[in-house]
């Protein structure tokens, strides 16, 4: 017969976890869903998707961004053209070779 010694049996049932970290758990406890799993529905079909909708919006957007783009990025090229231009300096045309 075995017997159970009171300081380690203490010792097993001491808790070692940081503080912090028993908060964080505590946090994302509160914050889970408590169903996280959906339930897919047998009598309901999804429904379409409005394709014409997001295209129309995509033209729109794409009317204004495509062209502030060409202006954030392209102003540099553009602007080395001009001085380039006014002060009579040009590219050296390459060489063909025959």
């Amino acid at each position: 017969m075995s017997t159970i010694n009171p300081t380690i049996a203490a010792a097993a049932t001491v808790d070692e976890t940081p503080a912090l970290l028993k908060a964080f758990r505590a946090i994302k406890d509160t914050v889970r869903e408590k169903h996280p799993f959906e339930r897919k529905s047998t009598l309901l079909r999804p429904h379409p998707v409005a394709w014409e909708k997001y295209l129309i919006h995509f033209k729109r957007t794409a009317t204004f961004y495509v062209p502030a783009a060409m202006l954030v990025f392209g102003w540099p090229m553009a602007m080395k053209w001009v001085i380039n231009y006014s002060n009579g300096v040009y590219d050296k045309p390459t060489k063909r070779s025959r």
